[in-house]
């Protein structure tokens, strides 16, 4: 860990919900100051500098645990600026290769749109301008009927970046963004952040309102080519309906369940 002070955050003034205010400030301290190690302020201290409760900072907290931008230290009680990966999991598959269950598997394209980045984006496709436009799609993975998963993926639109063409030729075809934009890309890509970890309210994502809380699983992945960021998602698994299979190997495939974990 460094031997620097703890980070100091500027307390949050506007009308956005708090918590993503307080993610959106410690992300700005992080990214001008902070180096890889450095101390996040005990919990009492950094809501006292933001003027939040530790409800809310505790939920800043996770969504940036979930993205990798954060990571306990040593003491599992501290937090720290996270480490880049050295080696992240080598798989770049799109959720519908990675899932299995025992049922009929559907999966259902919600909303494809193209939205303005926002500062969790940003920071993660490591965008310049606060104006870059994304596409985004939304995904809902079916069980027999029951819902299992929930994708959420974005890609730059800036020119060069990724295949369109392939998304806007497969429009109609119920598969995730990553499958539409074709092997091909995807094997251009390697993973440069693949972040798992317990997921909170669903609220948001069409049809897992009723999911209770702790049955999730949240996968936060970024698809890197020629070193830069070009395509992220965040799933919302349930493990307790599902299994994830992360690799591949001459012994079978090496499933995540609830009781793997």
């Amino acid at each position: 860990m460094s031997d620097e002070p703890a980070l100091s955050v500027r307390p949050v003034r506007d009308r956005r919900p708090l918590s993503v205010q307080v993610y959106d400030r410690l992300v700005e301290a992080l990214r001008e100051n902070g180096h890889p190690g450095d101390p996040i302020a005990p919990e009492i201290e950094l809501a006292a500098q933001l003027g939040v409760s530790r409800t809310v900072l505790r939920e800043a907290l996770r969504l940036l645990e979930e993205d990798g931008i954060i990571e306990r230290g040593a003491d599992p009680r501290r937090r720290q600026l996270a480490h880049p990966s050295a080696r992240p999991p080598a798989f770049n598959a799109p959720l519908e290769e990675m899932l299995r269950a025992t049922g009929r598997m559907r999966v259902d394209v919600v909303r494809t749109e193209r939205l303005t980045s926002t500062n969790w984006s940003r920071v993660l496709l490591e965008l310049d301008d606060a104006e870059d436009e994304l596409l985004c799609r939304e995904s809902l993975f079916h069980v027999d009927g029951e819902p299992v998963a929930s994708a959420v993926e974005f890609v730059p639109t800036r020119e060069g970046a990724v295949p369109l063409a392939l998304v806007d030729r497969a429009d109609g075809a119920p598969q995730t963004l990553l499958a539409s934009l074709g092997a091909q890309f995807r094997a251009r890509c390697v993973p440069s952040l693949w972040r798992m970890g317990a997921a909170g309210s669903a609220g948001s994502r069409t049809g897992f309102k009723q999911v209770p809380r702790g049955h999730l699983t949240s996968l936060t992945t970024v698809l890197s080519k020629s070193g830069r960021p070009v395509f992220l998602a965040k799933y919302l698994i349930r493990l307790d309906a599902a299994v994830l299979v992360v690799g591949e190997d001459p012994d079978g495939p090496d499933p995540l369940t609830l009781d793997s974990l």
